[in-house]
């Protein structure tokens, strides 16, 4: 299975959390937990940091505004949220 597949079978499971950290930035940017739920589930990784074991999805919030979330899997077999922010394209 690969690794976005992996992520979203946790997700749909619920075998998942946010870290204050993150949830304080999805907040910021008035994204909630649904919001994040339909990144991760709907988006595809962007980036990578594999000495770190983390991912980076883009996807779409349930209002259309591009999201970034940041997760890893714990060594527990759960997605451990590390940020969330609108991705917002550069100029």
């Amino acid at each position: 299975m690969s690794k976005i597949g992996q992520i979203q079978t946790l997700v749909r499971s619920g075998l998942y959390y946010l870290t204050e950290h993150a949830d304080n930035e999805a907040s910021d940017d008035d994204f909630d937990i649904y919001d994040v739920e339909y990144a991760i589930m709907t988006g595809k990784i962007h980036s990578t940091w594999p000495k770190e074991g983390k991912y980076e999805i883009i996807g779409k919030s349930l209002d259309g505004r591009p999201i970034g979330v940041v997760c890893r899997i714990t060594g527990g077999g759960k997605v451990r949220v590390i940020t969330v922010y609108e991705n917002k394209p550069k100029r």
